[in-house]
């Protein structure tokens, strides 16, 4: 049974006061803290505007998914590229070594003393026995060899 303040505050009478709380007599039952008649009623309490709205905290969780996204995706291509560069550099090295050994193989393989070994023994080439023999040729005789 719901009571009005007014009669609540009028059966205030018939109550009798204990230790600042109100302890009524007889058949009336109400609350046990009833504001005195000297009070006024307390009106709702006014509309306090929140500092930051749902939408901006909403917003700013969905920029933050965003961002963290996009700093993760960076990092898994810089992950990528990172193996993409050790892995040309591995190339390259294998490369340089190659070419090292193939001009080791091309300095052994143009030794004097392998061309001359050959050269004797496959063709039959051998080293001259007295030194060359220069001869002159008359001018002349060349001209006129030319000229026919």
């Amino acid at each position: 049974m719901a009571r009005t303040y007014r009669e609540q505050s009028s059966s205030l009478n018939n109550a009798t006061v204990s230790d600042g709380r109100y302890i009524y007599n007889g058949d009336v039952v109400a609350d046990l803290h009833i504001a005195p008649s000297s009070q006024t009623l307390r009106s709702n309490k006014k509309a306090v505007q929140r500092k930051h709205s749902t939408f901006n905290i909403v917003s700013g969780l969905f920029l933050l998914a965003v961002a963290s996204l996009l700093y993760t995706g960076n990092v898994i291509a810089v992950n990528q590229l990172m193996k993409e560069v050790n892995d040309l550099n591995n190339r390259y090295n294998t490369i340089i070594s190659g070419n090292e050994v193939l001009k080791a193989e091309i300095a052994r393989k143009s030794s004097l003393d392998r061309i001359s070994t050959m050269a004797s023994q496959e063709v039959g080439l051998t080293n001259p026995k007295e030194p060359p023999v220069w001869f002159e040729v008359d001018e002349e005789k060349l001209q006129e060899l030319t000229k026919k």
